[in-house]
């Protein structure tokens, strides 16, 4: 919403009571010019800031603070960012959603000498201490919970399988199975133009599969600023302690050259955080690392105001797992997946390793909304014994888990020192997909950050069927019954979602376009964000052409803030406009002395409609006047 105030409104920094209802107390930013003043309101619905007194602290933290002193997680409350920011937008607002929540508790902790560490992804802090300094932090009203920070082993110390080190002369079987050398040849793409992520063990730069492709450079023409963080020892360059992280960065890229072709995307470009030390990670470790993914920064700068959202990878490889079971907590790490799903980056995530039995899919990132997951098959195209399987229901959520297969039986990848080995586990799956999600990107740059529409194309193209070494039924669906609960909708492959057919010449295929006859559509709109004024009669809006499609309209509201006073909505306001074909428009009128104008935006295309946004209690808001 766009508030335009009239000419006997209020000095900015007055008290607004009687102007707005305190469900719409405007809260951004404020522009005065010499003929009107504007003042900008995000639709945004704020979470209450008033906290039951004396926050849950986690039974696993309790326990581990009945042992002494434990690092925890402070969560203050989440206040929603507006609809559908992504890129810079997002990040300023996370960072300064995230300051002005956290000032009072950082003041008090520096009043008392205790360090700590903040985040913006997930509005936390991070500190160490003991039960009484977390009772005294669960009092305060700005706190909504403490959990635990526990170190938990995310990967084994020896890889699933059997290693070899010999030489090969083509290329891997795993990179065949998904279609990688049919994108290679008949699209001339191998991944250029997309940056992939690691966050794993470390990543052994120099090795021959990788070192060309590191987005830092190699040679003497080396900058680790926006390319490698550590969350462990802070190392200013990339190094591996597991191998772990070197054998999937190689499955996404690695090809050395001399016959070592391990990866699907070897024209992709890596950057990597190291979140496990030794194979030990910790939700803040991870969340370090998915910060840092979002919005870069360089060795020693500031996460709240050196990020660079711009330099942020487009596809991140999720090799690792965080239980419940060990006091892992599944809310923290699903914020702070559910930011990096908003800014369009699509989160690959290994499904686990405690097969073959059902519900096994359990542990965080893997039961997220929020990735993409990825079970393992053998070269015989059958589900690997180990390979987790679903629905989710450690949360109670019955997700459909995993979505999607790939080879992780046997794969052979770079490994350090400049070796290569041949491992198993869903690990080695994951990156297999985060190669094809670079390939698909890579032939089809105007997809990039479309993820719903994206994962859609790897799913409807997925190849069936997948055997399975016995009979095996997992919430109810049989494994020869896709999509299922035990392979997903089937094997990706990357040329057969680039070759789905595309019938309305749009840029998305049929299957996953919600129009298939209308080329200027292929996706519903979402809630409009970005609107205000760009001068004193000119307002602007997100288009929504790149997500939605290029026939996307707008309908343009206006009322009078006494109107949405008195009537708690804006049923009443005028329709100023419909069906612009631009996320632009004009208004110079003038709001009666002592009133103001409001603006709202809803966009439209064959697929449906968004709606007027939310009002302050999350409900959309209600309007008839361009309706009809």
């Amino acid at each position: 919403m766009v508030v335009h105030l009239g000419a006997e409104d209020p000095p900015l920094g007055a008290p607004r009571g009687r102007h707005l209802p305190l469900t719409d107390v405007p809260r951004e930013s404020e522009m005065i010019t010499t003929r009107r003043i504007f003042l900008f309101i995000a639709l945004t619905w704020l979470a209450s800031s008033t906290a039951i007194a004396g926050a849950p602290i986690a039974p696993s933290l309790a326990l581990r603070l009945d042992q002494g002193r434990a690092p925890f997680l402070v969560l203050l409350d989440e206040e929603s960012v507006t609809s559908t920011p992504s890129g810079r937008s997002l990040y300023q607002q996370l960072t300064e959603r995230a300051m002005r929540a956290q000032a009072p508790l950082r003041a008090w902790l520096e009043a008392r000498g205790i360090a700590y560490r903040p985040f913006y992804i997930v509005n936390a802090l991070l500190v160490e201490g003991d039960r009484a300094l977390a009772e005294a932090l669960a009092a305060r009203s700005d706190v909504r919970r403490l959990v635990d920070d526990p170190a938990v082993r995310a990967v084994g110390p020896a890889p699933l399988g059997p290693s070899s080190e010999a030489s090969n002369d083509g290329v891997e079987w795993g990179v065949n199975m998904v279609g990688a050398v049919e994108v290679w040849n008949r699209w001339g793409k191998h991944g250029e133009g997309i940056v992939v992520a690691s966050m794993d063990t470390g990543v052994e730069r120099t090795h021959p599969a990788i070192v060309d492709k590191y987005r830092g450079g190699s040679g003497q023409e080396i900058d680790h600023s926006y390319s490698w963080h550590d969350a462990i020892d802070d190392s200013a360059a990339p190094w591996d302690d597991n191998g772990h992280g070197t054998h999937t960065v190689g499955t996404m890229v690695g090809d050395d050259g001399a016959g070592n072709q391990v990866g699907v995307a070897p024209g992709a470009r890596w950057v990597a955080c190291r979140n496990m030390d030794h194979g030990v990670g910790r939700p803040s470790t991870y969340i370090e690392c998915m910060e840092w993914t979002l919005a870069p920064y360089p060795p020693g700068g500031d996460p709240f105001t050196d990020g660079r959202p711009e330099m942020a990878p487009a596809v991140v490889n999720n090799s690792w797992g965080c239980p419940p079971s060990e006091g892992c907590d599944t809310e923290v790490l699903d914020e702070a997946l559910a930011k990096l799903r908003r800014a369009g980056i699509w989160m690959v995530a290994a499904a686990g390793n405690s097969g073959p039995n059902c519900n096994t899919v359990s542990d965080p990132p893997a039961i997220s909304p929020d990735v993409f997951t990825v079970a393992a098959v053998t070269s015989g195209r059958a589900t690997a014994w180990f390979s987790s399987r679903g629905p989710v229901t450690i949360d109670g959520s019955n997700r459909a888990k995993p979505q999607i297969a790939a080879p992780g039986d046997g794969v052979r990848s770079s490994v350090p020192p400049d070796g290569y080995a041949s491992w198993s586990g869903t690990s080695m799956a994951a990156p297999h997909v985060a190669g094809v999600a670079a390939l698909i990107w890579s032939v089809a740059p105007e997809l990039e950050g479309l993820l719903e529409i994206s994962e859609c194309l790897v799913e409807r193209s997925a190849s069936t069927p997948v055997g399975s070494f016995f009979p095996q039924s997992c919430g109810g669906i049989p494994h020869t019954t896709y999509p299922n609960y035990i392979s997903g909708w089937g094997i990706a492959r990357a040329d057969a979602a680039l070759d789905l057919p595309n019938g309305d010449g749009d840029k998305v295929a049929d299957a996953c376009d919600c129009a298939p006859g209308d080329g200027g559509s292929f996706a519903a709109p979402a809630e409009v964000s970005g609107l205000g004024f760009d001068d004193a009669a000119t307002l602007s809006w997100d288009d929504q052409a790149y997500a939605a499609g290029d026939g996307t309209t707008y309908d343009l509201l206006r009322g009078t803030l006494s109107d949405l006073q008195s009537r708690g909505g804006v049923d009443d306001a005028t329709c100023l406009a419909r069906n612009l074909p631009g996320a632009t428009a004009s208004d110079d009128s003038t709001p009666p002395a002592g009133d103001g104008f409001h603006y709202l935006v809803r966009a439209a295309n064959a697929c449906g409609s968004s709606d007027w946004g939310k009002a302050s209690d999350a409900s959309p808001r209600s309007a008839t006047a361009c309706d009809g």
